[in-house]
């Protein structure tokens, strides 16, 4: 695994700081950090980064890609809860592309004036892959961009940082169809503008949208994999997102799989969860209450979009599948990360949500990652909390680039190395929706909310005055609003807090990290511990902590629920030299946060 990130910049916030201190017959040594930086040999070669983003994927379809699951799930980590800051296209790949949350890069809708292309195209120059070439990447990007792409801006315009490009143009009335369909759509490839198909109407398995992304995929790594140059490749299918635009006779708009996968999935329903039609919803929203129970002939019909998009995502299976084979035939498989992911998640049917997104439930901020590459430790599963602001942070650590601007996000390097590190960070969730820029769904109204998801809280408060608090520990499919509850009002207060610290945080600012310190007392045996060792944990948050969990390197070590939080490790369970010892803290609003220290092994 490669060094720590260090492409953010900016002052730490005070008490930001996590912090190990050993103390040895009265004297204390060195503090020892919260994540360990490791040191890349110089003569290591870069690795190439490939990142697939599917869109409007709802997370448990990943079930529907078992060769993706194989191929970065068993050969790589796999992030069980990654979120996206703003669950909605055009500001979600603009995070992509920033490292930022949408209240820094300010991509706040999918059409201007409040986002789009042409809002974010003046500052491109200043983002991940034109960071990516200056640190000496080659570059490309295939399929769906930003949001207006083509129509808000000059169709041959190639943006800055792409050294070869074949972007997807939203603008369907110039040619046969847009970005949406999976037929008869058009491209700017490299300034020239080409068509696939005659219309959206013409069902001609040879210019499927998502197999002709395949094809230039693995056209461009069969090219660029010989080089000493490494790569960034960059692939966005429209898959699962509904179509429109053109002359299309889809069903519903729903996505067409292609030829060969239809009707692959004609019984499949969606999981039957708890959320599905909710019965009781006077605890949300009035936007909720507004949503009638949904009768039989309204459930198939989500059912139907549910079927559809899954099968759509069959060929974007094979699609990563054919990458990597390309990858390997040409001997840079072991160089090359792959990274999947997803613009944002999708509903269908919880809450009474019959579909679309924005809204700040698990089902639309859910979506999936997984990641393989040199030295990402194979088939593991991380819990931590991360999210969409994570992935340029990652990217630029990689290729040993620096940012050019501060990213809010941090590298997921540390979390892959280390299962039992947790940032005690809060995720922000965010949404700046209004009547002049309507989602393609008609059933979201403007949807205006700041949010925190911790480890086990999601909190929110809305524009109008509205609040929402899910305990999702008890609660995880969020059946129950405690925002109301006066057994929760000393969680909510601290959660508001976390929020009121959080919502508009920058750079360095947006970790929120608890001022903690852990303290390790022993019997120096003359470079050894003589007895057991005694931990404790303290600091200006210590009256913040709920729980502490205690471990030597991956072993559980003891666990404490009340204060003083405090542990005793008896010697036996030490080994020789060095051992580091670790407490994952669950505070009160939620969060779990990571301190570390060091103790010599036993005599």
């Amino acid at each position: 695994m490669r060094r720590a990130e260090k492409t953010t910049s900016g002052r730490r916030p005070a008490g930001a700081l996590l912090v190990a201190v050993l103390i040895c017959a009265g004297v204390a040594v060195a503090p020892s950090g919260g994540e360990a930086k490791k040191k890349v040999p110089k003569k290591q070669k870069r690795p190439n980064v490939v990142v697939v983003m599917s869109d409007d994927q709802a997370a448990e379809t990943q079930r529907y890609m078992p060769k993706t699951n194989a191929l970065l799930g068993k050969g790589g980590v796999t992030f069980q809860n990654n979120f996206v800051s703003y669950s909605l296209c055009c500001p979600s790949r603009a995070t992509l592309l920033t490292g930022q949350y949408a209240h820094n890069h300010d991509i706040r809708g999918n059409t201007l004036p409040a986002g789009g292309y042409s809002k974010l195209a003046p500052h491109l120059g200043n983002s991940l892959p034109a960071w990516l070439q200056k640190a000496g990447y080659y570059t490309g990007h295939i399929g769906k961009f930003l949001n207006g792409y083509g129509n808000t801006s000059p169709d041959t315009e190639v943006p800055p940082g792409w050294s070869e490009w074949y972007g997807a143009l939203d603008d369907p009335d110039a040619y046969t169809g847009g970005t949406y369909t999976m037929y008869g759509y058009t491209l700017n490839e490299n300034g020239s503008i080409v068509h696939y198909g005659s219309t959206p109407d013409v069902v001609d398995p040879a210019t499927y949208q998502t197999d002709v992304y395949a094809a230039k995929a693995a056209d461009f790594v069969a090219r660029r994999a010989p080089k000493s140059k490494p790569f960034f490749l960059s692939v966005a299918p429209l898959a699962s997102h509904t179509e429109s635009g053109g002359a299309c006779t889809c069903d519903g708009n729903n996505p067409r799989a292609a030829p060969r996968h239809e009707g692959a999935l004609a019984n499949e329903i969606p999981l039957s969860r708890p959320n599905f039609n909710e019965a009781d919803v006077s605890d949300k929203p009035q936007s909720i209450q507004n949503l009638t129970l949904m009768n039989p002939t309204q459930q198939e019909v989500v059912r139907a979009r549910y079927r559809a998009q899954s099968e759509s995502l069959l060929a974007v299976d094979e699609m990563i599948q054919r990458i990597a084979d390309t990858l390997k035939a040409e001997g840079e498989l072991k160089n090359t990360v792959i990274i999947y992911t997803a613009d944002n998640g999708f509903f269908h049917g919880e809450h009474r949500v019959r579909q679309g997104k924005v809204r700040l439930y698990e089902e639309s901020i859910r979506v999936p990652l997984l990641i393989r590459g040199p030295g990402v430790p194979k088939g593991k599963k991380r819990s931590q909390p991360v999210s969409n602001i994570d992935l340029a942070p990652t990217i630029v650590d990689l290729a040993d680039a620096k940012a050019q601007r501060r990213m809010d996000g941090r590298s997921l390097l540390p979390l892959m190395d280390d299962g039992l590190f947790s940032p005690g960070r809060p995720i922000v969730l965010e949404a700046f929706f209004n009547a002049d820029d309507p989602d393609e769904n008609p059933e979201t109204p403007p949807t205006n909310y700041q949010a925190v998801r911790t480890d086990r809280y999601l909190y929110a408060r809305y524009g109008t005055g509205e609040q929402e608090l899910y305990d999702l520990y008890l609660d995880p499919y969020e059946l129950q609003s405690r925002h109301a509850d006066p057994s929760f009002a000393s969680v909510e207060a601290d959660l508001e807090r976390l929020l009121a610290t959080s919502a508009n945080c920058s750079g360095r600012g947006c970790a929120a990290r608890a001022g903690l310190k852990l303290k390790l007392f022993f019997s120096n045996g003359g470079g050894c511990v003589a007895g057991p060792v005694k931990a404790k944990l303290g600091g200006t948050d210590a009256g913040e902590i709920a729980s502490v969990r205690f471990f030597v390197g991956a072993r559980k070590a003891g666990k404490d629920g009340g204060a003083p939080f405090r542990g005793e490790i008896g010697a036996g369970r030490l080994g020789g030299n060095k051992n580091r010892i670790s407490a994952n803290a669950t505070l009160a609003d939620g969060r779990v946060a990571t301190v570390k220290a060091t103790a010599p092994g036993s005599c």
